[in-house]
């Protein structure tokens, strides 16, 4: 990107980024192109993602089980958390057969339409649940996405009864996906696994006979791994 680009997506003047620019491409974070002047990122930007990683440590406990659960279902498992509105994936273990949405870590998506965001609301103070999506854009991602408050409030009472959050093709197309929210010894929500699978190899209901169980017993596994949390 240039630097008039640059300054219209980061909102701020261009002479502030011409010298935010400068600072990054003298850290080495930044390579600029000789000829066209536009910039992009370099390499030594991954070092941030790895220290994130290598220093999470619910990342680093649920890891051996998520990668027992994506084993003993060949489906794609993953480990999210809440950030503002959205929910990130921080840990993925793909399917073994091809994937319906190619999703990687730190991948974003809204909470309110997304079964790992369910989870995790259905957890929180309701008050501080409902604020949440009410100050979220709940726009639709396909047909069947649910956008009014009242039936979002259903979906997450009705996810706190079961113990697990639903997504039957709300954000992707084609995407089924359940949820459980791992939790600290506080019963606050610390983040969510799920299991993600495509439609046209799975119906709802044999999701939920085949895969919620398992889902459930590696959340419960998990959640006693950080319960020092």
């Amino acid at each position: 990107m240039g630097l008039t680009e640059l300054a219209q997506l980061a909102g701020l003047d261009r002479s502030g980024v011409q010298r935010i620019t400068h600072t990054l491409r003298v850290l080495g974070y930044l390579r600029q192109d000789p000829a066209t002047r536009a910039f992009r990122l370099s390499g030594r930007m991954l070092e941030f993602g790895h220290t994130v990683l290598a220093t999470h440590q619910i990342r680093e406990r649920a890891q051996p089980h998520l990668e027992a659960l994506n084993r003993r279902t060949s489906e794609t498992v993953n480990l999210m958390e809440l950030e503002g509105q959205e929910i990130v994936y921080v840990s993925r273990f793909p399917s073994f057969h091809a994937v319906s949405v190619d999703l990687h870590i730190g991948s974003r998506l809204p909470a309110f339409c997304t079964a790992a965001g369910r989870a995790i609301l259905s957890h929180m103070e309701p008050a501080d649940a409902t604020a949440l999506l009410k100050s979220s854009r709940r726009t639709s991602m396909t047909p069947r996405t649910i956008t009014d408050l009242a039936g979002l409030r259903e979906a997450l009472q009705t996810a706190r009864q079961q113990g697990y959050a639903v997504n039957d093709q709300e954000a992707f197309i084609g995407d089924i996906s359940v949820a459980a929210p791992l939790l600290d010894r506080h019963g606050q929500p610390l983040g969510a696994v799920n299991i993600a699978v495509p439609s046209p190899r799975w119906r709802l209901d044999e999701v939920l006979q085949r895969l919620v169980p398992h889902l459930l017993r590696t959340v419960a596994r998990i959640n006693e791994d950080i319960r020092d949390f």
